[in-house]
């Protein structure tokens, strides 16, 4: 609990601030893809997939403060196309022109979805990095929710200003993001790696409370994040990905990426309208999506807490066993010819139930798990790749689905509840518990063999250098030790 306490201690404004703030860019997000989805049937793939992959090297080269700017300069370029493209009256518009905006929107996006969460998990202590990650998916829910009802306002306008004011709306969050960005440091570690070493205490001096500064703590937390990462404190070339335990860990970062996907969440988000109409459903079909979103943002409170509590492992593999469960439970009871009002209260139930299943793990914890477990050298280009290989994924549920649904009527439950079933089992045995570890620490886990039913002690090294790091959940009087000398054990897992 000391150390629990010492690392919410850390917890100052400017750390709060640095990390929320940016959560605009996530609203950003969730209002682009609620306010246009339904006029792109599926977001534009090649320029979504370019953002996320172009974001890892603009970042290593430029910094997070500087893509920041850019993104929401690239946004704000990209809403006023959007904003010219519409005529003076019905029928007058260049639809070809606001396609071309909505191209250059999603481009930044694709950066977005990157260098947040990078950003996030390189300034926050351990003991809460994953609350304020996850949180990212709070604020993309909520996104989308201020579009659904920002449509509906406009929903009556027939003239341009409607789409206007739906369009124009989107620079409310690029300006925030910008303006933010002047007022956040830099990531110490980005600095790091830069061979700015004393810029790297200044922008963690601003992030610590003032006695640490004060005490020189946060010239020694600096000091044992370099002597950490050795070697790996320069950014590496792509090669780097599938080279040594970093191919392990693209291999997660990208598996869980495709979980995300694969497991239904489309089927249940985007498509449960349709489904409900082929179904027997109209007359509910557009009530019933409202009450699975609104369900699936409360779900996002309690695993904001459960990633730090319970750990990353365990939530995922809850969350998968429930989205298994309801997608069975929909295909079994959807099967049968005929359907008392209970059971078609259930099949109901079953969607709204799993929207709450998947938010509690599968939908936000990927974003975490892209973001601690690659080391310092190709974090950046580890999510990148993560998040393009997610797009991917989503062009390709988004996509088949239809005609799944058209196929296999209910039956398409069966489907993503084994894979559910096969993603439970991949996490149980290949994916390591990060919870309350620091990313130095995280790096030790992969260097040991894995064994997912025995605990084993990581390298020394890595405890202690780790330890005189008062940001990442650690205290003055931890230095120096293990954790066997308070008793407990460091359980490593690696893939």
């Amino acid at each position: 609990m000391a150390n629990e306490r010492s690392a919410w201690s850390m917890a100052t404004p400017m750390l709060l601030f640095s990390c929320f703030c940016l959560l605009t860019g996530d609203m950003l997000f969730g209002y682009d893809t609620g306010s246009f989805g339904g006029i792109l049937a599926n977001p534009p793939l090649s320029e979504n997939f370019l953002g996320c992959l172009f974001a890892g090297p603009a970042i290593e080269r430029f910094g997070h403060r500087a893509v920041f700017v850019g993104l929401s300069a690239i946004s704000c370029v990209g809403i006023i196309i959007e904003l010219t493209a519409a005529g003076n009256a019905p029928g007058t518009g260049r639809v070809a022109q606001f396609i071309v905006g909505r191209i250059i929107v999603y481009i930044s996006v694709g950066l977005v979805e990157v260098n947040v969460t990078t950003y996030q998990s390189e300034i926050v202590p351990a003991a809460f990095r994953g609350i304020v990650v996850v949180s990212l998916q709070l604020f993309l829910n909520a996104g989308s929710i201020v579009s659904s009802g920002v449509n509906k306002a406009f929903s009556t306008r027939a003239d341009p200003s409607g789409w206007r004011s739906v369009a124009g709306i989107q620079f409310v969050f690029p300006v925030l993001i910008s303006l933010c960005a002047f007022f956040i440091p830099n990531s110490p570690r980005w600095l790091l790696s830069k061979d700015r070493e004393e810029d790297a205490v200044v922008a963690l001096r601003r992030l610590r409370p003032e006695a640490d500064a004060a005490d020189g703590h946060c010239d020694a937390e600096i000091q044992a994040i370099k002597e950490s990462l050795q070697d790996q404190v320069h950014k590496a070339p792509w090669l780097d990905l599938f080279r040594g335990t970093n191919l392990r860990r693209t291999l997660i970062v990208m598996a869980f990426y495709f979980f995300q996907q694969a497991t239904g969440q489309a089927f249940v988000s985007t498509y449960q309208t349709v489904f409900y109409k082929e179904n027997g459903y109209a007359s509910h079909a557009f009530d019933y999506p409202i009450i699975t979103s609104v369900l699936g943002f409360v779900a996002v409170i309690p695993a904001m807490y459960l990633v730090d509590t319970v750990g990353r492992r365990y939530s995922l593999i809850a969350s998968y066993f429930f989205q298994a469960f309801w997608m069975y439970l929909l295909a079994g009871l959807g099967q049968k010819a005929h359907h008392s009002p209970t059971e078609s209260g259930v099949i109901v139930a079953s969607f709204m139930l799993f929207s709450v299943s998947f938010n509690i793990g599968g939908a936000s914890i990927p974003y975490l798990l892209g973001t601690e477990i690659p080391n310092s050298a190709v974090r950046e280009k580890t999510q990148s790749l993560g998040g393009a290989w997610n797009v991917i994924w989503a062009f390709a549920t988004n996509y088949s689905i239809p005609y799944m649904i058209k196929a296999l009527h209910f039956q398409v439950g069966w489907v993503f509840g084994s894979i559910s079933v096969v993603t439970l089992i991949l996490t149980f045995f290949f994916l390591p518990e990060t919870k309350g570890r620091t990313l130095e620490e995280i790096d030790a886990i992969f260097e040991v063999p894995f064994n997912p039913f025995r605990a084993v002690e990581p390298p020394h090294h890595a405890i202690a250098s780790s330890r005189t790091s008062q940001g990442e959940g650690g205290d003055e009087s931890d230095m120096g030790k293990t954790d066997v000398e308070h008793g407990s054990r460091v359980e490593i897992t690696h893939v």
